[in-house]
């Protein structure tokens, strides 16, 4: 028996070492497998093939982290292919992956890389901001400072062009303090400039020039500390001229502008640039009121010859909604028209709100009457939005980042009370024991209180049926009032009148007196068609249909009012309701009122239609309606059909349902009289 064990034993250890070794073959090739798909002269197609293959090579294995690294491989191949769909699927579920294994690092590049997605690819930048913020608590998490830094600065720029200037300005300072920290190299200095460079043009936009100033000089000694700084030199001094002349400092502004324009090469390096700062030159002569109009013109008509010829819309928008503004201080009003609907059609077509807020106050100063009101009546509405859009920005911000804090806090309290559920547990189950017995108890309470509210509703409609009946009773006396005076008033005054005058007619033998007496027969048989007609009144019950029938109108008018239903009641006439029990007639009307209810909440219905019949022995109570119906066997059978069936039980009924979804559902109900 030991031997057999030990066979036993020894066989099982062998096949787990074969597995072992067989696991560590898989994962060498899904590893060259990798090494091949990073190959770029392979090409992309080919890279393709063996990302994908080490894919489903890491998903035999069945192991999240094989997977998940497979997975990041072929994501970037998705990201440099501009695969944009597949980009984003395969980074969703790494997410999940990475969040399963706990791998906060890789949670922070997959969040990093659905932030560039829906950033830089889709355009939805409050998604993009969400990624971005959770990539920043991750990285933070794994203390990968520099990614921080990078996530922050996608951050503050979202926020700056959605106009959130203080959140913007929050993160770019948090920003420099993490890269302040970290060995310097020009990538950092480039960051360093960046989020200086941002204060800077966010300090310039809420009119903190001197402010906005500084932080371009900063954003300067970074960019001459970068091997390469040419553009970014030239982007910062141009920056300063460019608030100089904002801050109306004109003079310093125009020293400013030509210092750069020294330099010749700009027209080659940067046209765009080169544009812009001819075009500033020439508005900064403008606004300094200087009388050279000629070389003003000249400045404008470069720049903007400069910006077509690189189709650079945004240069030409700002060029022309400038020179537009010339053209109207000399009273050219043409070409001043002219150039503010060049601007401002641009200006749409960029959604570049200030712009287009700037050319309707130009068109307006332009125009005159009506066609000026019309201008300046836009400016505010579109203004009056704007400030209502970034009030709402700034708030789904600040909700993204107190709804993230929120789900890590409720996280970590929900780590620590697993602990005390483990510790617990024993006591719950007790607890649970006695909660059970309180529970059984309670639901006997409420059956007898819902026992006693049953009893008090068929009380309250009882009460209402004697009340029914009284009136009956008092409209039965009345009438009979009615046709006593009648007859005594009327018809016996009139068999009196003619009695008497027939007395004295048969005295007389005259032609006269025998057309009289032939008058007076006929009084006599109008007055006979009277009595009969008295006596058929008299023979006939003007309320026999009234009574129950009338409570149910009153129901279903108040009820299908109040639901905004249309609705019809037919009854047949030779039904007995004073035949028929109380109890029954109770239970009618709460069935009729829950059939609305259920209807009103559940059916969309427009109509509901009441059929009452008399069938043979039979009473039958038929409600439809043509709302959306239900599956039977599908919809869970909620406490309004329950209660339903138990009455139609009690009254020994038969209940019959025919429903189908989107074709309405008629409940018929047939009831022993």
């Amino acid at each position: 028996m030991r031997v057999i064990l030990i066979f036993f034993f020894s066989i099982i250890f062998s096949q787990y070492i074969f597995a072992q070794n067989k696991d560590f073959e898989s994962f060498d090739s899904i590893q060259t497998l990798r090494d091949l798909a990073n190959n770029k002269s392979l090409g992309i197609e080919k890279q393709l093939d063996y990302a994908r293959l080490a894919v489903k090579m890491s998903k035999n294995m069945r192991r999240d982290s094989t997977i998940l690294a497979s997975n990041r491989v072929l994501s970037y191949l998705f990201l440099i292919n501009n695969d944009i769909d597949s980009l984003y699927s395969i980074n969703h579920k790494d997410l999940k992956l990475a969040a399963k294994l706990n791998d906060t690092l890789k949670m922070g590049y997959i969040s990093h890389n659905l932030g560039y997605y829906f950033d830089e690819i889709k355009n939805k930048l409050d998604s993009a901001y969400n990624y971005y913020y959770k990539a920043r608590k991750f990285y933070r998490l794994s203390n990968k400072k520099k990614l921080e830094a990078d996530v922050l600065s996608n951050m503050a720029r979202i926020q700056r062009g959605e106009r959130d200037f203080i959140g913007s300005e929050i993160n770019a300072i948090e920003g420099i303090r993490i890269l302040e920290k970290l060995p310097k190299n020009d990538h950092v200095y480039g960051e360093l400039w960046k989020f200086n460079n941002l204060i800077g043009i966010i300090s310039g936009q809420i009119g903190r020039y001197d402010k906005a100033i500084e932080y371009h000089n900063k954003a300067l000694v970074f960019s001459k500390k970068i091997k390469d700084d040419y553009l970014l030199n030239l982007y910062s001094k141009t920056n300063i001229a460019i608030l100089y002349r904002r801050k109306g400092d004109y003079n310093i502004a125009n020293k400013e502008f030509l210092k750069i324009l020294t330099d010749k090469s700009i027209k080659n390096k940067d046209p765009s640039t080169y544009s812009s700062l001819l075009s500033s030159l020439a508005y900064c002569k403008l606004l300094n009121n200087e009388k050279q109009y000629n070389e003003i013109e000249a400045l404008f008509r470069e720049a903007l010859e400069t910006a077509k010829n690189e189709k650079d819309n945004f240069e030409i928008m700002n060029t022309s909604e400038h020179f537009s503004e010339y053209f109207l201080k000399i009273n050219k009003k043409d070409s001043a028209s002219y150039y503010a609907n060049l601007s401002y059609n641009l200006a749409k077509e960029l959604i570049a709100n200030q712009t287009i807020l700037n050319t309707l106050i130009l068109k307006s100063k332009i125009e005159v009457g009506d066609s000026s009101k019309k201008y300046l009546y836009k400016h505010i509405k579109l203004n009056d939005s704007l400030v209502l859009a970034e009030r709402s920005i700034r708030n789904k911000f600040a909700r993204i980042n107190l709804e993230t804090d929120k789900i890590r806090k409720e996280r970590n309290q929900f780590s620590k009370q697993n602990e005390w559920l483990i510790i617990t547990s024993i006591a719950l189950l007790v607890t649970l024991f006695f909660l059970y017995i309180i529970k059984s108890q309670r639901e006997k309470n409420k059956e007898l209180q819902l026992a006693q509210q049953q009893q008090e509703a068929n009380e309250e409609i009882y009460n209402l049926m004697l009340s029914q009946q009284d009136k009956m009773d008092e409209a039965r006396a009345a009438e009979k009032q009615r046709i006593s005076q009648e007859l005594h008033d009327g018809i016996l005054g009139r068999l009196f009148g003619a009695r008497l005058s027939l007395d004295s007619l048969n005295l007389s033998k005259t032609e006269e007196a025998v057309a009289n007496r032939g008058n007076y027969i006929n009084e006599l048989k109008v007055i006979e068609q009277d009595i009969r007609k008295v006596s058929h009144d008299l023979n006939t019950d003007f309320i026999a249909h009234s009574g129950f029938l009338d409570i149910i109108e009153t129901l279903v008018e108040t009820q299908t009012l109040a639901y905004n239903l249309k609705s019809s009641i037919k009854a047949d006439q030779d039904i007995n309701w004073d035949a028929i029990s109380n109890k029954t007639k109770i239970h009618f009307y709460r069935i009729i009122q829950e059939s609305l209810q259920n209807i009103y909440k559940h059916a969309n219905a427009t109509r509901v239609d009441i059929l009452f019949k008399q069938q043979n022995n039979l009473i039958s109570l038929a409600i439809k309606d043509d709302g959306s119906g239900f599956d039977e066997n599908k919809t869970k059978k909620g406490i309004g059909l329950k209660n339903m069936k138990s009455r139609v039980k009690e009254i020994k009924g038969v209940l019959n349902i025919q429903t189908k979804a989107t074709h309405g559902t008629t409940i018929e109900i047939r009831v022993p009289n």
